[in-house]
């Protein structure tokens, strides 16, 4: 993947570690057989999770937040 591109998402998504926050949480959902928003041709959660990102389906949900239109990707806090 282009660098100048992971640049462009890191900004739409508040900054690197907002998106990498959520594609790992959104990868681990798809892992666990959660519904994929968009159609693909692939099987790699990561690539799955960028794509509906693209899409505008997944967005990082803050505490606190209202809802969106978007789902949400919560991010788990609690220590296992």
């Amino acid at each position: 993947m282009d660098y100048k591109k992971i640049d462009e998402l890191a900004n739409m998504a508040g900054g690197s570690l907002r998106l990498t926050s959520l594609i790992i949480s959104r990868s681990r959902q798809i892992v666990r057989k959660s519904p994929v928003l968009v159609e693909t041709d692939t099987d790699d959660p990561v690539q799955i999770a960028l794509d509906e990102f693209l899409a505008g389906k997944i967005m990082l949900k803050d505490e606190g937040e209202q809802p969106t239109n978007a789902p949400a990707v919560q991010e788990n806090t609690e220590k296992e």
